[in-house]
C-alpha cells in the first residue's frame, strides 16, 4: 500500500497512456439559419489565447456561399495563420479518397461489390480463403474484418501504396468480413492503390486532376514539396508549443496525408452541400452521394464512406489527426451549413481539451447558442508544477538514502527486499510491458514512440519517474546486500 500511494501518479499516467485516444465527436446540433460571423470571430480570437493554441484556420459556409474564413495565431517562422495557410488534414483525406473511388464507380471502372483481388490480383491477407471475400464496399465502410489489432505492420513506414498493401499478407481478420465496423487506416490505403491501378495515375495525380483542380482548390496538394505555405507543426510540452517536424509517409497518403487550406476546404464543403462544381457540373450522381452518406445495412458503426453519419443522417462529419496537425469538417445537410477547422498543433491533451474546446464552441455558435467558455491553457501549468514537485520528491528520496543506509540494521531486511523487488518488477513491466500490452490490444509493434510523439510531457514524466524508482530500489537492494 505504501508503494501504491507513493506511485499513484504513475498509475494515473500509465492509464492515460493506454486509454487516451482521439476525441469523440460530441456537442453536435442542428444549425440555425442565422449565423453570427462577428460572434464567431470574437469567440475564436479569445479562445486562441485561453487555450494557448499556436494556430488554426476556420471556414464556415452556408448554401452556396462562403460566409467566413480566417486564420488565427501563428503558422510558424514569424508567419500569421491565414485562410491560405496549408495544413495536413489527417483522416479527412479519407473523404477525398472515398469521393475518388465513387467517381470511378460512376464511370463504370469500379464495382463496389467486386472483390479487391479483381483490381489487385496479388492481394492477400494471412487467411488466403478470406482474402477474396473483401470487397471495395467493405473497404469504404471499414467492414473488411481487418483492424489494427490483427495487423502487426499497421504502423510500418512504407514508401509506396504497393509496399503498404504487400504488408497485409501477415494481417489477420478480427471480425468476419462485412459484419462489423472497425475503423482501420489500411482500408483506405488499399483504396488508394485501387485508384492507381484503375486510373493509371498515381493517387496524388488523380486527386489533383479530378478533385482539387475541378473544385478550384488551388493550394491543396498530395505532395508536401508542393506546399510552400505549409504551417509549422507543433506539439505541446507542459502547455508550451514546441516546433516539430511532421513526418510524411507515402504509403499512408490516401488515409491521412493530403494537404489543404481553410479556403480550399470551404470550396470542397460547398461542392458537397450543393453537389456541384464551380463550373456548374455535378460533383457525383445523387444516388452515389447518398450511398456515401449512409451506414451499410445491418452494420451499426455510424460510418458511411469517408463520412461519419450523425443526427439520424442529417449531419456528416470527419475528423483527422497527424502527429502534430488536427482537422475537422462537418456538414448539416438540412440547413446546407458546413464548417472546417485546421490546427497546426496537436497532442493527446490538445485533442481532448484545447482544440476540442474551440471546435465544440464553434459548433454551439453555429447552432445559435452561446458557447461554453472552456479555456484549458492552465492544464499545462498544472502539469508542469506537478512534474516539478515530483522531481523534487525524487531528489529528496535519493538524498535520504544516506540516512536510510544507517538504519538498515533496525529494519526488516526481508520486507525491504520484497518491497524493492516488487517496485522493480512493476516498473520494468510499465516501461517494457505496457508497449507490448498495447500492441496486443491495438496491434502494431511495441513502442513508446507513438505516445511520445502525441504527448511528450506525460510520457517523459512517466518513464523518467519509473526509471528513477527503478534505480533507487536497485540501490536499496545493493545496500542491504552489502550490510550483511
Amino acid at each position: 500500500m505504501v508503494w501504491f500511494r507513493r506511485n499513484l501518479k504513475y498509475l494515473f499516467l500509465t492509464i492515460m497512456v493506454i486509454i487516451l485516444a482521439a476525441p469523440q465527436i460530441t456537442g453536435l446540433a442542428q444549425t440555425s439559419q442565422g449565423i453570427d460571423v462577428r460572434s464567431i470571430n470574437t469567440y475564436l480570437s479569445e479562445n486562441l489565447k485561453k487555450n494557448r493554441i499556436q494556430g488554426f484556420a476556420v471556414g464556415v459556409v452556408q448554401g452556396d456561399q462562403v460566409l467566413f474564413t480566417k486564420g488565427y495565431g501563428l503558422a510558424g517562422h514569424g508567419r500569421e495563420t491565414t485562410p491560405q495557410t496549408q495544413f495536413y488534414i489527417g483522416s479527412v483525406s479519407k473523404t477525398f479518397t472515398a469521393l475518388a473511388v465513387m467517381q470511378l464507380v460512376e464511370k463504370g471502372l469500379i464495382d463496389l461489390d467486386a472483390p479487391v483481388q479483381k483490381y489487385i490480383p496479388w492481394f492477400e491477407i494471412a487467411d488466403k480463403d478470406e482474402s477474396g471475400k473483401i470487397t471495395i464496399r467493405n473497404l469504404l465502410n471499414h467492414t473488411s474484418g481487418l483492424s489494427e489489432a490483427g495487423d502487426r505492420n499497421a504502423s510500418a513506414f512504407t514508401s509506396s501504396l504497393d509496399e503498404q498493401a504487400g504488408l497485409l499478407k501477415d494481417a489477420h481478420l478480427t471480425a468476419p468480413v462485412g459484419v462489423k465496423f472497425q475503423y482501420y487506416n489500411q482500408n483506405y490505403r488499399l483504396l488508394g492503390l485501387i485508384i492507381e491501378k484503375v486510373s493509371g495515375m498515381s493517387y496524388g495525380d488523380y486527386i489533383q486532376t479530378h478533385i482539387f483542380d475541378p473544385l478550384g482548390m488551388d493550394r491543396s496538394t498530395a505532395d508536401p514539396l508542393n506546399a510552400p505555405d505549409l504551417a509549422q507543426a507543433y506539439t505541446r510540452f507542459f502547455g508550451f508549443a514546441v516546433p516539430m517536424q511532421q513526418s510524411y509517409i507515402p504509403g499512408w497518403l490516401p488515409s491521412g496525408y493530403l494537404i489543404s487550406t481553410a479556403e480550399d476546404m470551404s470550396k470542397f464543403l460547398l461542392a458537397q452541400i450543393n453537389n456541384q462544381k464551380p463550373d456548374g457540373s455535378q460533383l457525383l450522381e445523387p444516388e452515389l452521394l447518398a450511398i456515401m452518406r449512409s451506414e451499410p445495412a445491418g452494420v451499426d458503426g455510424g460510418y458511411g464512406m469517408g463520412w461519419l453519419i450523425l443526427d439520424d443522417g442529417d449531419t456528416i462529419a470527419h475528423g483527422g489527426a497527424n502527429e502534430f496537425f488536427q482537422s475537422f469538417i462537418l456538414i448539416h445537410q438540412k440547413d446546407k451549413t458546413g464548417m472546417v477547422l485546421l490546427f497546426n498543433q496537436n497532442s493527446m491533451e490538445s485533442m481532448q481539451f484545447e482544440n476540442n474546446n474551440v471546435r465544440n464552441g464553434l459548433l454551439e455558435l453555429l447552432d445559435g447558442r452561446p458557447p461554453k467558455q472552456n479555456g484549458a491553457g492552465w492544464i499545462g501549468w498544472v502539469l508542469l508544477a506537478l512534474f516539478g514537485l515530483d522531481l523534487f520528491n525524487h531528489a529528496r528520496l535519493f538524498a535520504a538514502l544516506g540516512s536510510w543506509k544507517k538504519k538498515i540494521d533496525t529494519k526488516n531486511r526481508l520486507r525491504i527486499r520484497v518491497g524493492a523487488v516488487t517496485v522493480i518488477v512493476l516498473t520494468i513491466f510499465v516501461i517494457f510491458g505496457v508497449p507490448v500490452l498495447v500492441a496486443v490490444i491495438k496491434g502494431g509493434a511495441p513502442s513508446w514512440m507513438e505516445p511520445l510523439r502525441f504527448q511528450p510531457d506525460l510520457i517523459i514524466w512517466l518513464l523518467l519517474g519509473m526509471s528513477l524508482d527503478l534505480v533507487r530500489n536497485c540501490i536499496k537492494l545493493v545496500l542491504v546486500a552489502r550490510s550483511q
